[in-house]
C-alpha cells in the first residue's frame, strides 16, 4: 500500500473504508459542492433502501483507501475498487479546495499506477465529467486514453482507461481508427 510523504506537509497513507466514508460525510460537500446528482435515497421506498444497504455490505474485492493528510489533518482521499479479475476502477479522489492545484494529484498518480500494476491488474479505469480538466489532463499525460462516454446520475462522463499491456493499447488505437492494425496487433484482433 502507498504510505508516502508528498512534500510541503502532505502525506498519503492507508485508511480504512469506514474512515473513507466518514471523511466523505464530513468534507465531501466542500470538495465537490457543485455536484448535483440524482437523489437515489429520496426516490426509494424504505424497503428498497434497506435492500440497497444490505447489498452495500457485501464484499467488493480489493479496495484501496488512502487518506491525504496535511500536517496530520485528513483533508482528502483516494478510493479504488476492483471491478473484475483484470480491472481496478479509480472511483473517488478529492481534497479540500485550499489544497488543490499544488501538483499533489500528479505526484500521487504514478504511485497509484505502480501499486495497481504490482497487484497484477491489467486495466485501470476511471470516470470523470467531460470538463474536469484538473483530472483529465494529468491522467492523459500519464498514459490514460479515452475509452468511452456515459451518462449516469452525475451527468455526462468520459471513461478513461490505462493498460499495462502495450499490445492492448495498440489494439485500442486500432479500434478507435487512429492506427491501422498490423502485425501482432492485427493477429490479436483476429484479423
Amino acid at each position: 500500500m502507498i504510505d508516502m510523504d508528498l512534500g510541503g506537509g502532505y502525506r498519503i497513507q492507508p485508511i480504512t473504508y469506514q474512515e473513507y466514508l466518514d471523511a466523505c460525510a464530513r468534507i465531501e460537500e466542500q470538495i465537490f459542492g457543485e455536484y448535483f446528482a440524482f437523489r437515489w435515497q429520496e426516490a426509494r421506498t424504505p424497503e428498497q433502501q434497506q435492500r440497497i444497504t444490505e447489498l452495500g455490505g457485501t464484499p467488493k474485492g480489493i479496495q484501496v483507501c488512502l487518506g491525504l493528510f496535511f500536517e496530520g489533518e485528513l483533508i482528502g482521499w483516494h478510493y479504488s475498487e476492483q471491478a473484475d479479475e483484470q480491472t481496478i476502477v479509480m472511483k473517488d479522489t478529492g481534497w479540500l479546495p485550499a489544497h488543490q492545484n499544488r501538483g499533489l494529484y500528479s505526484r500521487l498518480l504514478p504511485e497509484l499506477l505502480r501499486l495497481f500494476g504490482s497487484m497484477g491488474f491489467e486495466l485501470v479505469k476511471s470516470y470523470h465529467r467531460m470538463t474536469n480538466n484538473q483530472v483529465l489532463i494529468p491522467k492523459m499525460r500519464a498514459g490514460f486514453v479515452l475509452n468511452g462516454f456515459m451518462v449516469d446520475s452525475y451527468g455526462n462522463n468520459v471513461q478513461l482507461v490505462y493498460t499495462f499491456n502495450q499490445d492492448y493499447l495498440e489494439a485500442l488505437h486500432a479500434r478507435s481508427g487512429y492506427r491501422t492494425p498490423r502485425g501482432r496487433t492485427a493477429k490479436l484482433l483476429g484479423l
